[in-house]
């Protein structure tokens, strides 16, 4: 299944609530988030300016979310948001800028356009994952990329069994093995060999971390089904590269919908193929 794009509805009747957030550790982020509250000082309310990064939950009722950094300011901001379904903007200053689309450069322009209800927003789905131990429930959290299992220091490999809505699918053995969303799948998946699925894609991506066995390849599952991964020995855990637990043998990472979206606002002239040419260099032809 698909998601389209939707536009971003903000409150006609008043002037829409405004929360900067960003990482103040990439040049230039200071100077534009100045900017952009001069900028919206008579179309809007900006509730405040946070440019340190952290993983505090918001506390205030944003309308809209500006976020300023790479795509880890992204995924800070979707954890911090919670359950809120504020529409996010990210505006790029990573290096490659899968999450935050927009470049600085167009940022006025797009914020503009929002805030006239022309803006357009991708609903991008994430994955609710429980690690049970025991039959206890030790992590509950909401995930826009991806939860990684690796061995542990010191161990040659890790074994890492895969159930698909109760049914056994696989063992993965070697480093490790990546459940990720579509949208992460241009993550770490990407650089584990997995590949390239649409954002707009409902569907969760299995891809094994130096296989032991070359016929250990990435798998495709609905996103609808719950995913289960089961490890057969002491092993790391990560989910979108900061969540961190340290994982025992028996234990179940519980891969299942969520009823969550992160409301991503995307940049009609530059949408995720163009990305990925601009990014990957995909339109570049051999060189000699």
């Amino acid at each position: 299944m698909q998601t389209r794009l939707d536009y971003v509805k903000l409150p006609r009747s008043r002037k829409p609530r405004v929360l900067i957030l960003g990482d103040n550790t990439k040049p230039r982020v200071p100077e534009l988030a100045a900017e952009l509250v001069d900028h919206l000082s008579a179309k809007a309310k900006v509730l405040e300016v946070d440019l340190k990064r952290h993983f505090a939950p918001v506390t205030s009722k944003p309308d809209l979310v500006l976020v300023l950094g790479g795509d880890g300011a992204i995924l800070a901001a979707s954890h911090r948001l919670g359950s809120r379904r504020s529409p996010v903007m990210g505006i790029n200053f990573g290096s490659v800028g899968f999450l935050a689309g927009v470049a600085p450069e167009r940022s006025m322009l797009i914020l503009d356009e929002v805030i006239a209800g022309k803006g357009r927003i991708e609903n991008r789905a994430l994955m609710h994952v429980r690690i049970r131990r025991a039959g206890q429930d030790l992590l509950d959290t909401h995930i826009l990329n991806d939860v990684v299992v690796t061995r542990a220091p010191g161990a040659s490999m890790v074994d890492v069994g895969l159930w698909a809505d109760r049914r056994p699918v696989c063992t993965y053995r070697g480093d490790g093995v990546i459940v990720s969303t579509a949208t992460g799948s241009t993550a770490y998946a990407l650089s584990a060999g997995g590949p390239i699925l649409s954002p707009r894609l409902d569907a969760w991506l299995v891809t094994p971390i130096a296989p032991h066995m070359l016929g250990m390849r990435p798998l495709v599952l609905p996103g609808h089904r719950v995913a289960t991964l089961q490890v057969n020995q002491s092993s790391e855990f990560t989910a979108d590269g900061h969540e961190e637990f340290q994982l025992q043998a028996g234990d179940k990472i519980r891969v299942a919908p969520s009823r969550r979206r992160l409301p991503l606002i995307v940049d009609t002239e530059h949408l995720f193929y163009d990305r990925l040419r601009g990014k990957l260099h995909w339109a570049e032809a051999p060189t000699p």
